[in-house]
């Protein structure tokens, strides 16, 4: 799998305005040998402070034998702890911290998902980190397919104006990364449904390529980067330049 020509900008912005994540995401998938009945009240007692709130999901009404026979709910959440600004997602293969408000920054999710990690390990209930993933979801009320370097084309010729779903998938600095752009998405937003364009980034790395309590949060940092470094090369500069960047 190659690499996928990204533009490399010689400095990053570290903030623009107004703010297009509705969603971030930073997910742990692992192995353990603790039975799942047991997993939710390891953790809570070490974070109801912070996170008070506790909400069963659908999903763990399903009977635990059904849900083991199917592979694409074997990641899924089944609880949530509800605080504020974050929610912590648990299953009995995964773990993930999401931003429930408008995003933070880079700095309070990272520190949080630090906080969460030292519990986790005191936890004991992870054996192994299986998967880590960062997952950025952005949106725009408008066409991004025109404001991107990216192009599309036929025969020659490029397509715009075009409801189009591009997915893609590459390599980047070893991580495994996973694009989707569309332009004819429906996203809720201030309590509302917009049309508009999503720029959804996951970044990820599996087992062997890093150990969850060593060096676990460098490699999220290193995810945190690529995203930057992916958003904005595929940006068009003038498309940039109106989003009031700021530097540090």
């Amino acid at each position: 799998m190659s690499s996928f020509p990204i533009p490399k900008l010689d400095c990053l912005p570290t903030r623009i305005s107004p703010c297009p994540i509705v969603e971030a995401v930073l997910e742990i998938r692992f192995i353990t040998e603790v039975p799942w009945m047991l997993i939710p009240g390891l953790l809570s007692t070490l974070i109801s402070d912070k996170y008070p709130k506790t909400v069963d999901l659908p999903l763990s009404q399903m009977p635990d034998a059904i849900r083991r026979e199917e592979p694409h709910l074997v990641y899924q959440p089944l609880i949530q702890f509800v605080g504020d600004p974050f929610t912590i997602q648990l299953g009995p293969r995964m773990l993930s911290l999401v931003s429930n408000k408008e995003y933070p920054g880079w700095t309070p999710i990272f520190e949080q998902l630090k906080w969460l990690l030292q519990h986790v390990k005191t936890a004991g209930f992870i054996a192994e980190g299986e998967r880590i993933g960062l997952r950025y979801i952005d949106f725009f009320q408008m066409d991004l397919f025109q404001k991107l370097t990216l192009r599309v084309n036929s025969d020659g010729q490029s397509v715009e104006g075009a409801e189009m779903n591009l997915t893609t998938t590459f390599v980047q600095e070893g991580f495994l990364s996973k694009l989707i752009i569309a332009n004819n998405a429906l996203v809720k937003t201030q309590g509302r449904a917009n049309k508009g364009s999503v720029f959804d980034l996951d970044i990820a790395l599996n087992a062997g390529d890093f150990d969850l309590f060593e060096n676990g949060l460098d490699r999220f940092q290193k995810a945190h980067q690529i995203n930057k470094e992916v958003f904005f090369g595929l940006l068009r500069p003038e498309f940039l330049a109106s989003l009031n960047p700021e530097y540090a």
